[in-house]
């Protein structure tokens, strides 16, 4: 199974692919997109564009998702509300909304990629787990 993990953080898309078989867990790619506006519908099609090619790329199973929640004091932005809308309209697997609290507790996997993607790793691996 191929699990594409994302976490939205500011204009920020970050990503983790991970594959398992067998019980056996490898990381793969993993990297940023970024919505330069919010308000530019140029910068939205580019934003959508490179989702598309990030897909068709990785062909994932499964999608994991870091939730925001959409209220309160810790809700997502506007930007991040608009990645995950177009994220959701052009994936063609299923999605799963892994909570804060899930991603925490999903279990380390030694590597040596950058502190920024290790949510989207996480959440990829509590996806599986």
């Amino acid at each position: 199974m191929r699990v594409l993990g994302i976490e939205f953080a500011g204009s920020d898309m970050f990503y983790v692919v991970l594959d398992s078989a067998d019980g056996v867990k490898s990381i793969g790619s993993g990297s940023r997109l970024s919505l330069g506006e919010t308000r530019s519908r140029t910068a939205l099609m580019s934003f959508q564009s490179a989702v598309t090619t990030l897909f068709n790329e990785t062909a994932p199973d499964r999608v994991a998702i870091k939730a925001k929640p959409e209220n309160g004091s810790m809700r997502a932005g506007a930007a991040a509300l608009k990645m995950e809308g177009i994220v959701l309209a052009n994936c063609r697997c299923d999605v799963d909304f892994v909570s804060g609290a899930r991603v925490n507790k999903a279990e380390a996997i030694p590597n040596n990629m950058y502190g920024y993607l290790q949510p989207a790793l996480r959440a990829a691996v509590a996806s599986i787990e």
